[in-house]
């Protein structure tokens, strides 16, 4: 078994937050295209025994870790199961995503420190859990799942940007330390992705992308068509730059690429814009309006 360049055939892996959307999406394409022996994490049981399934339809091996993956120890554990049960781990894809919406003044510190033990601590974990094995066998691939929020903060995101900011940094930084020992480190920042993420974290039907996007109306087709991509589109874009060397940052979907590239080169049109935003569009609730 090698990755010196890209995948092979039957490669043990981890993939976080697997019970739905892009974690699922390519736990199954690599399944299907690989054969891989992969150790599947989520809270839901019932999805994650969903995924398992196609999994092994398409000719995959598959382990469930039924847990939260914020709890300290947790990332640790389901990289050693993966070497315990598959003998090694050649992939580990942190994709397990939390948020909490609501304006910053809302928001507690315990509720900022859950977030962050999602969204960073338990990425941190699981590479310093694979890093040994990665070290010990001359290769490795990491894939760090953040967000355009990570690289552009917006109003009523401020808890989730803040995590997603720190998981882009370490990505990014630890992938420049990992050069030339044959480990790379994929950061991927998506945009707006078709999934069960926003229902899950009780983003208001009106601004839920998934929802809009099932619209039948010129919004719903735009959403779907120009402004967003499913979770199928994300996972093939995730293997076709894992079958390259070195270490490397991808951003999804055009409004992601735009709002990225602006702020990089104007942040005061950035933040303009975003000031424009209604502050009741930064609650999670659905906007009340008076009539």
């Amino acid at each position: 078994m090698t990755l010196k360049k890209g995948l092979s055939q039957n490669f043990p892996a981890v993939i976080t937050g697997a019970s739905s959307g892009i974690g699922k999406a390519l736990a199954v394409h690599l399944a299907k295209k690989y054969k891989a022996h992969i150790v599947i994490g989520g809270r839901n049981l019932d999805q994650l025994e969903e995924t398992k399934t196609e999994i092994e339809k398409v000719g995959g091996k598959c382990l469930i870790k039924a847990q939260d993956i914020g709890v300290p120890g947790a990332a640790q554990a389901t990289v050693q199961a993966c070497i315990d049960n598959f003998g090694s781990i050649a992939l580990l894809v942190n994709n397990a995503g939390l948020a909490q919406s609501g304006r910053f003044e809302q928001l507690s510190v315990e509720q900022f420190r859950q977030v962050f033990d999602v969204n960073f601590f338990a990425a941190l974990e699981g590479v310093y859990a694979a890093l040994p094995t990665f070290k010990e066998q001359g290769f490795g691939k990491i894939v760090n799942v953040s967000s355009v929020a990570g690289k552009v903060a917006f109003a009523g995101s401020v808890c989730y940007s803040a995590s997603k900011f720190a998981l882009t940094a370490m990505s990014n930084g630890s992938g420049l330390e990992l050069a030339g020992q044959n480990i790379d480190v994929l950061t991927v920042c998506p945009g707006w992705v078709r999934t069960e993420f926003f229902e899950k974290n009780h983003v208001a039907k009106f601004k839920n992308p998934t929802l809009i996007a099932e619209e039948g109306s010129p919004r719903g087709w735009i959403m779907k068509h120009l402004l967003s991509i499913s979770s199928q589109e994300a996972a093939l874009q995730i293997v076709e730059e894992l079958q390259k060397s070195g270490s490397r940052e991808i951003v999804m979907t055009a409004p992601g690429k735009i709002i990225e590239r602006m702020q990089g080169v104007c942040p005061k049109v950035v933040s303009a814009l975003s000031s424009m935003i209604p502050l009741d569009y930064t609650d999670p609730k659905e906007v009340v309006t008076n009539k």
